[in-house]
């Protein structure tokens, strides 16, 4: 079987024929412009050799670039219809190992990726993240990224989830993701990407972000600072520190200590407070 090929009219012929089409509520929108996918590897720094995870590959547009590159992919589809198909079109790059593929949610319950997702990522050195991501799964799934190692990543979103991440001190969006995302990696926005680029085209733009790990990341008990942040954004109106020390008082009193006043806003707070506040947290002994 012949790879299928990129383009509206392509995509939607190879979906045709094999009795497959886009599944709204997994955010299925494929990338039909081939430059553009021609350009995504380079942009992500993928050289020959590179561990790359790729979530939601569809009809594998992006995967072919990837393995054009050299890269050592591992890819993971949660549509079986989609899986049927990769399995056909790049069997002999299974075959050989350059590509594995995983059937299922990337999103496993808990705090944790699918097995298959984690046992990969533990087996060699930190993966880049390159991926077109499904705008269903983009928010969780990035809220899950500080707490584990990456060689970086270039994601395609929804416009609006890549500038949240991107957010800083003070700016609409920053939050619980940008600051968790801000202590492990540079996190910036890169080019803008119009809907008519995809097919179906999405009502909303489209933009990448890139993540760039920091030398010098700051580790802190991941379960702990998401629950400080949950509380302190959960209520946004209220004072900072009084409401926070309800809950975490050892968070609202190094805080203070840091020059933080009771009435602050959570969203006017530097991710470098933030992980100073969740270190504080003592967790009880059982």
């Amino acid at each position: 079987m012949t790879f299928p090929k990129d383009g509206k009219r392509e995509v939607r012929a190879t979906l045709e024929q094999h009795g497959l089409s886009p599944n709204k509520k997994l955010g299925q929108n494929f990338l039909v412009d081939p430059a553009l996918l021609d350009a995504i590897p380079g942009d992500a720094g993928v050289q020959a050799g590179d561990r790359v995870l790729e979530v939601g590959p569809g009809l594998g547009g992006l995967t072919r670039r990837l393995l054009g590159a050299g890269a050592r992919v591992l890819a993971v589809e949660i549509d079986h219809g989609f899986v049927r198909l990769l399995r056909e079109s790049l069997a002999s790059e299974l075959n050989s190992g350059a590509l594995g593929l995983v059937e299922g949610d990337v999103l496993a319950s808990g705090e944790s990726l699918h097995p298959e997702v984690e046992d990969w990522w533990k087996a060699g050195p930190p993966p880049r993240l390159v991926a077109n991501l499904p705008y269903s799964v983009s928010g969780p799934f990035l809220g899950r990224l500080p707490g584990r190692s990456l060689a970086g990543a270039v994601l395609l979103l929804q416009r609006e989830v890549a500038r949240k991440a991107a957010a800083g001190v003070g700016e609409e969006g920053y939050g619980p993701l940008s600051i968790r995302l801000a202590l492990r990696f540079s996190v910036s926005l890169g080019r803008k990407v119009p809907a008519d680029v995809f097919w179906p085209r999405p009502k909303v733009e489209s933009g990448f972000l890139h993540l760039n790990p920091l030398g010098d990341e700051k580790d802190v008990e991941e379960g702990i600072l998401r629950e400080v942040l949950r509380d302190a954004f959960g209520q946004r109106r209220k004072r900072l520190l009084p409401r926070l020390e309800k809950s975490f008082p050892e968070a609202a009193r190094r805080m203070r200590e840091l020059g933080i006043p009771d009435d602050a806003r959570p969203e006017t707070v530097a991710p470098s407070v933030w992980w100073e506040a969740a270190k504080a947290v003592r967790i009880p002994s059982s």
